[in-house]
Formats: structure tokens, C-alpha cells, sequence
């Protein structure tokens, strides 16, 4: 049997004090609460924010179509992704879905060197991927991490 000290029961009671005295909110809704109350700087932040979040949703969406019409024969290689090959093929199924009518997709061989890059990071640095409840690569959530690796990593070694 754990004997609780004193201190303990002091910091749980504290703390559920101190959560029921503070209202929960996003640190979007946190900004928009602020810009309703006049703070232009809060009102470009909720605005931003809430941009993040319908592309955030966007990409989560793709990532599922994806998912779900990927050629696993093609795309994996005994239970392993190949992520060199799909990493082009999510950029090229993301930037389509982006583009207004008319506009041409980005293509160049940055894609080909990011796509050799992400595949050499997870497949033979990290040794892992994100896998589903089978087992087997999640193509939905590789999608996420592709379209991150190319905001994150790509366009920042691109503009140095």
C-alpha cells in the first residue's frame, strides 16, 4: 500500500482549482475572443489559424482518397512502403487538387531529390513507417507526412 503525502492532496485539489478557473479554449478561439474584443493582431492570427486548420482538414481528406485507391502491388515492396515512387505520386495528387484551372503543376527535380531523401530518412535511417491496425503502411497518414516533408524540408533547402 502507497502512503500519500499531504503535499500531494495539496497539489490535486490546486490543480483541480486552478482547471476549473480557466476557461479551455483553442489558441484560436483564445485569438478570436481577443479580436472580438478589437485586437487586430488576434484577428490576423484567428484568420491564419483557422487557414491551417481547413488545410490541415484538406490534407487528411486527400490523405483518405488516397488511401484508399492506392496500388499496393505498385507501392509496396514485401509489406514496406516505396516511398520514393509514392512520394511523387502524393505531390503530384496533391498539387492537382490545389491548382486552379489552367495552372501548371510544380515538376522539377527538386521532387525526384526530396522524394530520395524521404525515402532514405524512414525506410533506412528511422526503419519504421505508420502502419495500420494490419500492419501494413498507412498510406493516409504517409500522405501527411510527404505534403509536411515538402512544406517543412523541401521549399527550406530549395530557398537557402
Amino acid at each position: 500500500m502507497t502512503v500519500r503525502t499531504p503535499q500531494f492532496f495539496l497539489f490535486v485539489v490546486a490543480w483541480f482549482l486552478i482547471c476549473s478557473l480557466v476557461q479551455a479554449d483553442t489558441l484560436r478561439e483564445y485569438h478570436q475572443r481577443k479580436c472580438d474584443e478589437g485586437e487586430e493582431k488576434s484577428c490576423q492570427r484567428a484568420e491564419a489559424m483557422l487557414q491551417g486548420e481547413k488545410l490541415g482538414n484538406r490534407i487528411v481528406e486527400l490523405g483518405d482518397r488516397f488511401a484508399a485507391t492506392v496500388d499496393r502491388l505498385k507501392r509496396e515492396d514485401n509489406n514496406k512502403p516505396i516511398l520514393k515512387s509514392a512520394y511523387l505520386d502524393v505531390l503530384d495528387n496533391y498539387f492537382k487538387s490545389s491548382i486552379k484551372k489552367g495552372e501548371q503543376t510544380p515538376n522539377n527535380e527538386t521532387f525526384t531529390l526530396c522524394a530520395e531523401h524521404f525515402h532514405d530518412y524512414w525506410r533506412n535511417r528511422k526503419m519504421w513507417w505508420p502502419t495500420d491496425e494490419e500492419n501494413r503502411p498507412d498510406w493516409s497518414t504517409i500522405y501527411y507526412y510527404i505534403v509536411d516533408h515538402y512544406y517543412g524540408y523541401c521549399l527550406a533547402i530549395t530557398t537557402l
